[in-house]
């Protein structure tokens, strides 16, 4: 299982980083600067936008690939950690990390590399986003999840398990309304209120056992 585990963790990074660097390069090829068109018209659009909005302002694109190194290794460790007392859980937290930790080394490195990162994607009212910023928002939504399946393969209690879910939700939608990515905080509400509802369905239609 470490061995999937790891597997898993170095296929989705790789994926990640390289998907989101090449779609770059692609949107640099092939759209002109502020060029667009619809996909999803009035909802969804392709757009060439470079920019370099960082977090906080003393983030420069050097710093910032100079910090992700320390981050991913304190964010491997942490996922080391939870392997080991739980060897039996799937590669599923694994998965999450490396899309989250891939998609961060991109737009550092295409940030450090042009000068900006390339968003292509552009959702009418909510801004546009690279591919790393949508591997990292995907990663990012389904954290909860990977969160609650960690406490359930640790066997804690049902409420131990929700309280953690919980937890990470609120998490994950107050660092997105403080980076204004409000997209992903719509993602992740909507994707725990799918699993919610899924849960909630499971134990209605299932077999009640009669106590004795």
């Amino acid at each position: 299982m470490y061995r999937n585990a790891s597997v898993s963790f170095g296929a989705s990074f790789l994926v990640a980083c390289i998907a989101s660097l090449g779609t770059g390069v692609l949107v640099r090829e092939n759209l002109r600067s502020e060029q667009s068109l619809w996909l999803v018209s009035p909802f969804v659009y392709l757009v060439r936008d470079q920019h370099l909005r960082a977090p906080v302002p003393f983030l420069t694109p050097t710093l910032t690939l100079m910090l992700w190194l320390p981050s991913a290794i304190a964010i491997a460790l942490l996922i080391r950690s939870v392997r080991i007392r739980t060897p039996k859980l799937a590669a599923f937290p694994e998965v999450v990390a490396g899309l989250f930790i891939g998609g961060g080394l991109a737009n550092a490195l295409e940030a450090h590399a042009t000068g900006s990162v390339t968003d292509f994607l552009g959702i009418h009212g909510f801004g546009t986003y690279s591919a790393g910023d949508i591997a990292m928002d995907l990663s990012s939504s389904v954290l909860p999840i990977a969160v609650i399946r960690i406490a359930q393969a640790q066997y804690q209690t049902c409420v131990h398990v929700v309280q953690a879910g919980a937890v990470f939700y609120v998490a994950v939608v107050l660092v997105a309304v403080a980076s204004q990515d409000y997209a992903l905080a719509i993602l992740v509400t909507l994707v725990m209120g799918v699993v919610a509802a899924t849960s909630i369905t499971k134990r209605m239609i299932s077999p009640q056992i009669p106590s004795p």
